[in-house]
C-alpha cells in the first residue's frame, strides 16, 4: 500500500537538500523514462541520461554533479547516493503488508518445537519436532521447518519456502518462496560401475542479514557444513553445492551454479549465470563478469571474465574453427621462430 507524502516529509526523515518546492506530494514512483507527473524517480546511471529531457517525474533524487541537467520545474533531492537514498525512500513510502499475528490453526507444530514471543506461522505451515523458531519470525504459508532447524529473530520464510532438517538461519534473513535450505548434497562413489550414495551428513549454517531468492538451493555438507556468511545476498534460481563457504556481503546473481567445496571470499559480486567447477577457492573482492566459468582458483583480487563475445553465427564459426587450431599455430610460430634465430649463414 502506498503512501502518500511530501518532499519535505521525506527529507526530514532520509535528509538530503532540497531544490525546488518541498512540498510537492509524492502520489507514486517510477524509473526515469516511465514517472509520471507527481512522481518520485531517481537518476544515477549515465547510461539513462538520454531520458533526462523527456522525463515527466516531479521530484528527481539526483547527485550534486547531475542536478543541472534537470529542468527548473522539477524538484530535486540532491544526495551523494542517489539509488541507496531512493531505496530508503521506497520502504518509507509502501507500507509493509499486514500480517495477521498468532498461528493458524492450520499450521501443524510438533510438541518438542519451541516457539519464541511474537512468531507469525501461517496457514498449513509445518513446524517438525525440536525445531527452534525465535522471536519475532514470520512463517508465510505452507513454510517447512524441519527437524532440529533453526530459525533466528526477525527472520521470514515466504509463502513455500523450505528449511530442512538440522539447518541453521540466522538473524533477520529473508527466505523467498520455492528456495530449499540444507538439501542433499550431490554426493556419490562409485563401485562396480554403479554409482552408490554417500550419506550427507552435514548442516546449512545461513548467517545473519542474508537474503535468498525464489527457487535457489543450498546444500548440505557431506560432511562439514555448507556456509552463508553474514549480509550475503542471492538472487533467484542460485545453485549452491555441498560444503561450500560464501564469504560476508558477497552477492550472487541469478542461475549461478556452484559446485561442491567452492570457497568465496568476502564482498565478492557474481553475474548471472556464472558457474564454478569444484574444489577452487576465490579470494576476497573478485568480481566475476555474467555468464563466466570459473574453473581455477582466483587468488588475486579484481574483475574476472571468461565470456566469449557474442557476434553473427557466420563468423563465429569461423572464430571456433581458428580457436581450435591454435596449439598448432603456435607450434608453427616457435618453428618460424627458431628459424628466424639461426645465423644468417645456416
Amino acid at each position: 500500500m502506498f503512501k502518500t507524502l511530501t518532499v519535505e516529509a521525506i527529507v526530514d526523515k532520509l535528509g538530503g537538500d532540497v531544490v525546488g518546492d518541498p512540498t510537492i506530494s509524492v502520489t507514486g514512483v517510477g524509473s526515469i523514462q516511465n514517472a509520471r507527473t507527481g512522481q518520485l524517480t531517481f537518476f544515477s546511471n549515465a547510461k539513462l541520461a538520454s531520458h533526462i529531457p523527456t522525463s515527466r517525474a516531479s521530484v528527481v533524487v539526483v547527485a550534486a554533479e547531475n542536478a543541472k541537467n534537470f529542468g527548473a520545474t522539477t524538484t530535486k533531492i540532491i544526495v551523494e547516493h542517489p539509488y541507496l537514498y531512493f531505496s530508503q525512500a521506497l520502504n518509507l513510502l509502501f507500507l509493509t503488508r499486514n500480517v495477521s499475528k498468532g498461528v493458524s490453526e492450520t499450521a501443524t507444530i510438533a510438541d518438542t518445537a519451541m516457539l519464541g514471543d511474537n512468531v507469525t506461522v501461517g496457514s498449513h505451515v509445518i513446524v517438525e519436532e525440536g525445531a527452534e523458531i525465535a522471536e519475532s519470525v514470520v512463517l508465510g504459508s505452507r513454510a517447512y521447518v524441519g527437524r532440529a532447524a533453526k530459525i533466528g529473530k526477525k527472520t521470514i520464510l515466504h509463502p513455500g519456502a523450505i528449511v530442512l532438517d538440522g539447518s541453521e538461519i540466522g538473524d533477520s534473513c529473508v527466505i523467498h518462496s520455492g528456495s530449499v535450505i540444507g538439501g542433499d548434497g550431490f554426493g556419490y562413489v562409485q563401485d562396480n560401475g554403479q554409482w552408490i550414495k554417500v550419506p550427507q551428513v552435514g548442516r546449512v549454517v545461513v548467517k545473519d542479514y542474508c537474503e535468498i531468492g525464489c527457487n535457489s538451493t543450498i546444500d548440505r555438507g557431506a560432511i562439514d557444513d555448507t556456509v552463508i556468511g553474514n549480509g550475503v545476498k542471492i538472487d533467484n534460481q542460485v545453485q549452491i553445492g555441498h560444503n561450500c563457504h560464501i564469504g560476508d556481503n558477497t552477492i550472487i546473481s541469478g542461475c549461478v551454479g556452484i559446485a561442491g567445496s567452492v570457497e568465496i571470499g568476502k564482498n565478492c559480486r557474481i553475474g548471472g549465470a556464472a558457474m564454478f567447477t569444484g574444489h577452487l577457492s576465490v579470494c576476497d573482492n573478485v568480481d566475476i563478469s555474467a555468464g563466466s566459468l570459473v574453473s581455477k582458483s582466483i587468488l588475486k583480487k579484481g574483475r574476472y571474465t571468461s565470456v566469449y563475445p557474442l557476434s553473427e553465427h557466420g563468423a563465429w564459426k569461423k572464430n571456433a574453427s581458428a580457436i581450435r587450431h591454435l596449439s598448432d599455430l603456435k607450434a608453427r610460430i616457435k618453428e618460424l621462430e627458431a628459424l628466424l634465430s639461426r645465423p644468417s649463414g645456416d
